[in-house]
C-alpha cells in the first residue's frame, strides 16, 4: 500500500509541475507593445531618443504584479523613468495607459543600428499562481553628427606680439563622426585684436571625420595678454538632412613687444653733398626692451647711402636714441623732401634665443638748395648784406669829410 501512496503521489506532484510548466510557458510573451512610436527622427548622437507605446496582453486573462525593466546596449542608456518601474495589472488585449520613455544617447555612439528593451515579469491570475516573462525588444537607427570646430594652430604667445599685423593659422577640424559637408566659417576679431584680412569666410564643401584645414588670417592684436577671434560656423551632416550651428571662441596670448617710432631727423644736405651725416631719433615705443637692434636705411634718388647701418644694444620702453647714416647727394638732384625707409632688427627677453623681430618706418629727409639754404635764406643774407653796405658806406663817408675839414684847417 505505501508503495501505491507514493506512486500516486508522485504522479500527482508530476502532473502538477508539468501543469505549472505548460502555463508558464503560455504565459511567457504574453506581453507586447503596440502602438509604438520612436522619436524623433532621425536619432542623433549626443541627443534624446523618445520612446511611447501601449502594453499588450495576447493571454486569455489578465496578469498581476507586472514589472517593467529598460536595459540598452552599450553605450547608450541613460532612461528616464527609472530602468524599472511598477506597472501592476495588466488586462487581458490592449491596455489603455500610454507609457514614455526618454533615453539619453551617448555623443560618442557610432552610427549603427541600436536596440533596447522592456522586459516585464508578471503573475498569472487563477487556480495556480504562475510566474512569466516577456522581453520586448525596440530597435532604431543612431544617426551621429560631425562637430567642427574651430582653433587656433599654433602655440601661442611665441607667434604673437602686441602691435604687429601678424597671420595666425586657424584650423577647422571635424572632431565627431562622420563627414560635415558645406561647412561655413565666418571670423571676426573681439575686444584687443583687429582682424585685417580682406578674406574672413571660408567655405569647405566636405570634411571628413577626423580631417582639418588650416587657414591664415591677418590680425593686429593691441592688448597684451589675451585676445579672442569668434568663429561663427555652420555645416550639415552627410545626408544633407541636418544643419547644425556653433561659435567658436580662439583665445590667444598676446606678448608685450617692442615698437620703434622716428620723432626726428637733423641734417644739412645740398646737391652735391658727399658723406654727409643724417641724424634720426628712433624711440621705442613698444612694451618691452628692444636689445641687439640694428637699423639700416633705404632712400630714393638722388639720397644714396654711404654708410646705411647702426648699431644700439639696448633701448627700453619709452627710451630714444641718435643714430647716424652717412648720404651722398647728387649734384644733379634738385632741393626737396625725399623719403626714406628704416628698418629694424632686433632681440626681446621674451623671445627665443634665436628670434629675431623685425620692423620698419618711413620718414623724409630734406635736401636745401646749392649753398645750403633755401630760398628764404637768401632773402635774409641779402637783407643782412644790405644792412652792413649801408655802415660800411656810412663809415667811409664819415671819413672822408673829416678828412676834408682837416685840410681846409692846414690852409688858413
Amino acid at each position: 500500500m505505501k508503495i501505491e501512496k507514493y506512486g500516486i503521489m508522485l504522479v500527482l506532484t508530476l502532473s502538477l509541475v508539468m501543469g505549472v510548466a505548460h502555463a508558464a510557458s503560455a504565459l511567457d510573451g504574453a506581453l507586447s507593445l503596440s502602438n509604438l512610436t520612436v522619436s524623433p527622427n532621425p536619432i542623433v548622437a549626443g541627443g534624446n531618443v523618445t520612446i511611447q507605446f501601449q502594453l499588450y496582453n495576447s493571454y486569455s486573462g489578465g496578469v498581476s504584479h507586472a514589472s517593467l525593466d529598460t536595459f540598452g546596449s552599450y553605450p547608450i542608456f541613460n532612461a528616464s523613468p527609472q530602468r524599472s518601474q511598477n506597472v501592476g495589472y495588466v488586462q487581458a488585449g490592449l491596455n489603455p495607459t500610454r507609457y514614455t520613455y526618454t533615453f539619453s544617447v551617448s555623443s560618442t555612439v557610432p552610427s549603427g543600428m541600436y536596440k533596447v528593451f522592456f522586459n516585464s515579469t508578471y503573475d498569472a491570475l487563477g487556480s495556480q499562481e504562475v510566474v512569466a516573462f516577456s522581453s520586448m525588444p525596440v530597435s532604431f537607427y543612431v544617426q551621429n553628427k560631425p562637430s567642427v570646430k574651430v582653433v587656433a594652430s599654433g602655440p601661442q604667445p611665441a607667434a604673437l606680439y602686441s602691435g604687429y599685423n601678424q597671420t595666425v593659422g586657424l584650423m577647422v577640424q571635424n572632431t565627431g563622426y562622420g563627414t560635415a559637408r558645406n561647412v561655413s566659417v565666418r571670423v571676426y576679431g573681439g575686444q584687443g585684436i583687429s582682424l585685417l584680412s580682406s578674406v574672413t569666410t571660408f567655405f569647405i564643401s566636405n570634411l571628413t571625420q577626423g580631417s582639418s584645414v588650416i587657414e591664415p588670417v591677418l590680425v593686429s592684436a593691441t592688448n597684451v595678454g589675451t585676445a579672442t577671434l569668434f568663429a561663427n560656423v555652420s555645416y550639415y551632416s552627410s545626408s544633407l538632412n541636418q544643419r547644425f550651428y556653433g561659435v567658436d571662441a580662439v583665445n590667444l596670448s598676446t606678448a608685450p613687444a617692442a615698437q620703434f617710432g622716428i620723432t626726428g631727423e637733423t641734417s644739412a644736405l645740398v646737391p652735391g653733398s658727399t658723406n654727409q651725416p643724417v641724424t634720426l631719433t628712433i624711440r621705442n615705443q613698444g612694451t618691452t626692451e628692444a636689445q641687439q637692434v640694428q637699423l639700416s636705411m633705404q632712400s630714393t634718388y638722388p639720397v644714396t647711402p654711404i654708410a646705411s647701418t647702426f648699431y644700439v644694444s639696448d633701448l627700453q620702453p619709452g627710451a630714444s636714441a641718435n643714430v647716424t647714416f652717412l648720404v651722398n647727394i647728387d649734384t644733379q638732384g634738385a632741393a626737396g623732401t625725399y623719403p626714406i625707409s628704416v628698418y629694424e632688427q632686433w632681440k626681446q627677453p621674451n623671445g627665443a634665443t634665436s628670434q629675431q623681430f623685425s620692423g620698419s618706418n618711413n620718414y623724409f629727409i630734406l635736401v636745401n638748395s646749392p649753398g645750403g639754404l633755401d630760398g628764404t635764406s637768401y632773402v635774409i643774407v641779402a637783407a643782412v648784406a644790405i644792412v652792413a653796405g649801408f655802415f660800411v658806406y656810412k663809415r667811409f663817408a664819415g671819413g672822408k669829410s673829416k678828412a676834408k675839414g682837416a685840410k681846409e684847417k692846414e690852409k688858413k
